[in-house]
Formats: structure tokens, C-alpha cells, sequence
């Protein structure tokens, strides 16, 4: 027994010796301990965080306390949890031109700033001067990120993140940020941004010259691609014929459909590009279209020219051979599409023959031969009655790894408007999956600025009564006229076979019908097929009616899913 006590007094002296000794590790060490315990966290973890935040769609960006719409490669946390940010959202939220150049050079500037950096390099410059980069720009399924807090910090917006649950929070604020002044001139081919001047010759094909021209520049200088214009003319789904006339509408719906473009010499649409957001414009907007021109290439704009039938200007009134320069002051309606391609502040009025009140003009790419203008290029004073009217910018292009599948009823696009004499409506088209899918976005058009969108989904659709059982995936405000895509919070799964609706409660101040249709006439009929859409309208979000019922036309509201199981990249 007396053994028994011994021992257990020598164990608990050996106790007490090892919890003092515990006490009073030296604080060197226990340091170390825990900075390697923290690194070996970092290392293990981090990817991991970093791998789930990518998947999930785990990061979301305020600017000034707004919340930022987010395209699904417009965010990319790297393995040690920083946000990288893709070129046109870069150039999107901070008002900039983002450009790679020869596959090593990345510009971006804004106002009197240029920063020059190159992929998997922490050293870049800033008006010249050489700075240290927290993360090295990288390359990743073909898309190029850039570190947005080094963005961020350089033109003097404040960045921070926060954690929100398992998901990530940009805050970005431009109290603080440099004002943005854009240059008095800018020119496109300056920057390597423009395609060769085509040739319509005699047929009334601007509109597809123009348009092309607009998505060539906007994938420009990182591809230098060329469109079969003769493709979109082909394709448009209007009865009359191709070679008679047409507008941007038609051009949208061919590009938004995704039955193009199509590579110049092929015959099939280029997998790589699919057009996913433009903006409208008016004569008034010529601030507007400078910054459009800047952050995302040409810009598309009507104009009335009085020559048009002959292929020059030479023998108008309004256009002086010497100077290259157009000003037509009338009231005649536009009938010619041409591309805006920079501006001249300082050009002078005199140079427009007495017809400009003012000095400034846009330079404009036209479509009839090298042997007009400038090697095809003209300036427009920006007083001539029509220059930015009808005028489009292609804001968003979205590469291969976007979308896999497009459900849609409208291929003829935007041709009317609908809606019940008031700002809001509601309307829902339905959609059969083809295989297993994650519908993940819709599209629309907002026809008026400001508008406010709430989107829904229904699964297992089997009848209207079932539009009664939305769920909310996506909100927000659009600030501008034109055609978004909408990325949901999170995709929702349906499988093969399964019907399902898409759901949208649009609210567009100043519009009284501001829904999107397309809809028959005698310019419609022709390849155009309005049987094939679903679609119910509704005042209240409870009444539905036929949108074939009503307007003999198919709602403006597409779907876009992925294959289910997609495979995923990884970093260059």
C-alpha cells in the first residue's frame, strides 16, 4: 500500500514539473510555433477557402455601398485568398481602359494614369515609375485577372474585404479616388483597337458592317478577329431581303441568339464569344458614348447622309473632302450605320463648312472602301442632328467559359414593347431543360434608365396556377437602357425533361410598356417562328395571359444554363 502512495506522489510531481515547465516556454519559441502553425493553416486551408469561394459564387463587390452585378468570370480568388478581377470587370467598376497587349503586356489607364503590368510578374509600373504588385497578374482559361486591391490602391480607391459566413465581401469606396478626365482626343486605332475598313459597295448592308466593326473592336487588341459579315445578313430572320436595308435590332438579335458570329471563312459560330450586355444611346449622350468608346471599343451610331445610295459624300452639301468632316443640320431621319471609333474636342468648327455651331467631333469608321475619308474614317461634328442616335456600345462579351446552354423564344429579338399602360410588369417564359442543367442567368432588356428588376425561378412547371410558386434568385437596378445578362445568387438544378419558368418583375420609370417582345408583321414572317415560345404576362404577378394570346409575339426573356457537372480550370 505504502508502494502504492509513493507512486502516485512521484506521478504528480512529474505533473506539476511538466505543466511548469509549460507555463514557461520561452516566448521566442512559442512565437515560432505559432507562426509555423499559422503558415501550414494558410497553405493547407487557403486553397481549399479559395476552391469553394470560386465554385459557389462565394464573392460579391459593393462600390460606395452599391452592390456591383458580377458576371461568372469576373472574380477569382487565388490561393491565398486575394480577389483578382478580370479585365472588363476592371474596366467596368473603376471607369478604365484594360488591355492586353502581344500576350505580355497589360495597360491600364485611366485619366493621366498608366500602369503597365505582365503576367506572373510582381513589379510593374506607374507613369513610368517602377512599384512593387501584392499579386501577380495571371492568365486563367484564357481570361486575364488582375489583383483589384493593387487596383484599387493605385487610383485611389480604398478596398477592403470582408467575411460574410463562408463568403467573401469586396468593399470598394471612391471617395478618395482620383477624378476621371478623359483625354481631350482619343483615337481607337491609336490603340490597336479597330478592324480594317470594309466595303458595302451598293447594298444597303451598313448595319451589319457597323456591327461587325463593333465586335471586332471590342475584342480588340487581344484577338484580332474578323466576322462574316454575310453570315448575320443571312441568318436575321426578317422576311425582306437581306440586301435592302436593316438596323441594329436585327444585328442584336442575330449576336444575342448566339447564331453568331461567325469567323470570317467558316460557317460556324464562334463558340469562343457570346455577346452578353449592351447599352443604348441617344444624341444627348455624348459623354456617355466617350466613356463606352474607351472602356469597350466602337460604338455603332446612325446618321442621315444625303448621298447614301452612291457610296461617298463627295457631292453633299454637308461633308468637306478636305478635312474629312460631316455635319448634317436637317431633320431628315437617319438611314446610314456607321462606327464611332474616338473624338476631337478641339476640331474645329470651320473644318464642317459653316454647318457645326462648335468646335469637337467624333472620328467614325465607315464601311465603303479605304478610298472614302481617311482610309475609310471621317469625323461627325457633334452637332450633327443624328450622330449617337441609335447608338450602341458592346459592354460585355463573354469567352467559352460562360454558359453552355441558351433557352430562348426570340430569335427575331426586340420588335415591340408590352405591358399594361403603367412602369411595371411581370412576365414569365417557359423553358424545357434538354439535359441535366444549373440555370444560372437570364437576359432581358431594360428600356429606360433605372430600372428595377426582381427575377425568379420555378421548377417543375406543369401549368400557370404553378407561378404562384416562384423563388427569388436574382435583383437589382440597372442604370442604363439596354440588354443584360443576369447572373441568379445560385444556380438552380433541373433535370432532363423537366419544364421550368423564368420569371421577371420589371419596373422602368417613364415607360409604359417595358416589356421586350418580339411580335409578327409582314416585316417579321419569314424565318422568324412565334409559335415556339411560352410566355405569360401579368399586371399583378397572380393574372397571367398569353403573351401569343395578346400580341402574337414571344417575350425578350432568355435563360442560360450549364451541363451539370462541369469541369473546372485551374491557374495557368
Amino acid at each position: 500500500m505504502k508502494y502504492f502512495l509513493r507512486y502516485l506522489l512521484l506521478a504528480a510531481a512529474i505533473t506539476v514539473l511538466a505543466l511548469f515547465q509549460a507555463l514557461h516556454i520561452p516566448d521566442q519559441y512559442t512565437e515560432v510555433k505559432a507562426f509555423r502553425g499559422a503558415t501550414l493553416e494558410g497553405a493547407v486551408f487557403d486553397p481549399l477557402i479559395a476552391r469553394s469561394l470560386n465554385e459557389n459564387y462565394g464573392v460579391s463587390v459593393t462600390m460606395d455601398g452599391t452592390r456591383v452585378r458580377l458576371y461568372p468570370s469576373d472574380i477569382y480568388m487565388n490561393v491565398r485568398l486575394q480577389p483578382m478581377g478580370s479585365l472588363a470587370m476592371i474596366r467596368d467598376i473603376f471607369s478604365c481602359n484594360a488591355h492586353m497587349y502581344g500576350g505580355t503586356e497589360i495597360w491600364v489607364k485611366r485619366g493621366m494614369d498608366s500602369v503597365l503590368m505582365h503576367p506572373g510578374t510582381l513589379e510593374g509600373e506607374i507613369n513610368g515609375q517602377t512599384v512593387a504588385l501584392s499579386e501577380a497578374p495571371l492568365i486563367l482559361n484564357g481570361n486575364i485577372f488582375l489583383p483589384i486591391k493593387d487596383i484599387a490602391a493605385i487610383f485611389g480607391f480604398s478596398c477592403t474585404i470582408n467575411s460574410e459566413g463562408a463568403n467573401r465581401q469586396i468593399a470598394l469606396s471612391s471617395e478618395a479616388a482620383t477624378p476621371l478626365l478623359l483625354p481631350a482626343a482619343f483615337d481607337l486605332r491609336d490603340e490597336g483597337r479597330v478592324a480594317p475598313t470594309m466595303n458595302q459597295g451598293t447594298e444597303s448592308t451598313c448595319w451589319a458592317h457597323a456591327s461587325t466593326g463593333a465586335m471586332e473592336s471590342a475584342l480588340r487588341p487581344e484577338d484580332n478577329a474578323f466576322f462574316d459579315v454575310e453570315d448575320m445578313i443571312a441568318k436575321k430572320g426578317y422576311s425582306f431581303k437581306g440586301k435592302t436595308g436593316g438596323d441594329y435590332s436585327q444585328a442584336l438579335a442575330y449576336l444575342l441568339s448566339w447564331k453568331g458570329p461567325v469567323t470570317l471563312g467558316t460557317s460556324e459560330p464562334v463558340k469562343d464569344y457570346h455577346l452578353s450586355e449592351v447599352r443604348f444611346f441617344t444624341a444627348d449622350d455624348i459623354d456617355a458614348i466617350k466613356l463606352a468608346i474607351y472602356k469597350n471599343g466602337g460604338v455603332t451610331s446612325s446618321i442621315y447622309s444625303d448621298t447614301v445610295s452612291t457610296g461617298t459624300m463627295v457631292s453633299s452639301p454637308y461633308y468637306n473632302a478636305l478635312k474629312n468632316a460631316y455635319c448634317y443640320t436637317g431633320t431628315e431621319e437617319p438611314n446610314h450605320d456607321i462606327v464611332i471609333i474616338g473624338w476631337d474636342d478641339e476640331r474645329p468648327a470651320s473644318d464642317f463648312g459653316g454647318k457645326a455651331r462648335g468646335k469637337g467631333a467624333f472620328i467614325c469608321q465607315n464601311s465603303w472602301g479605304e478610298d472614302f475619308g481617311d482610309n475609310g474614317v471621317f469625323y461627325v461634328s457633334y452637332y450633327d442632328s443624328n450622330i449617337g442616335s441609335q447608338a450602341v456600345s458592346y459592354s460585355r462579351i463573354m469567352s467559352s467559359e460562360g454558359y453552355d446552354i441558351i433557352h430562348q423564344s426570340d430569335l427575331c429579338g426586340w420588335t415591340g414593347q408590352i405591358g399594361y399602360s403603367g412602369e411595371n410588369v411581370f412576365a414569365a417564359n417557359i423553358f424545357t431543360a434538354g439535359v441535366d442543367e444549373d440555370v444560372s442567368a437570364c437576359g432581358f432588356y431594360a428600356l429606360g434608365k433605372d430600372t428595377i428588376y426582381e427575377v425568379y425561378i420555378v421548377e417543375d412547371f406543369q401549368g400557370v396556377e404553378d407561378l404562384s410558386k416562384r423563388k427569388p434568385v436574382a435583383s437589382g437596378r440597372l442604370e442604363n437602357k439596354g440588354y443584360y445578362t443576369i447572373s441568379f445568387d445560385s444556380p438552380v438544378f433541373v433535370s432532363a425533361g423537366e419544364r421550368f419558368a423564368v420569371m421577371l418583375s420589371i419596373t422602368t420609370p417613364g415607360v409604359a410598356q417595358p416589356m421586350a417582345v418580339e411580335y409578327t408583321s409582314e416585316r417579321m414572317e419569314g424565318e422568324a417562328d412565334i409559335s415556339d415560345g411560352e410566355g405569360y404576362i401579368s399586371v399583378n404577378g397572380l393574372d397571367w395571359t398569353s403573351v401569343e394570346e395578346k400580341s402574337h409575339g414571344n417575350l425578350c426573356l432568355k435563360a442560360y444554363s450549364n451541363i451539370k457537372e462541369r469541369s473546372e480550370g485551374s491557374e495557368d
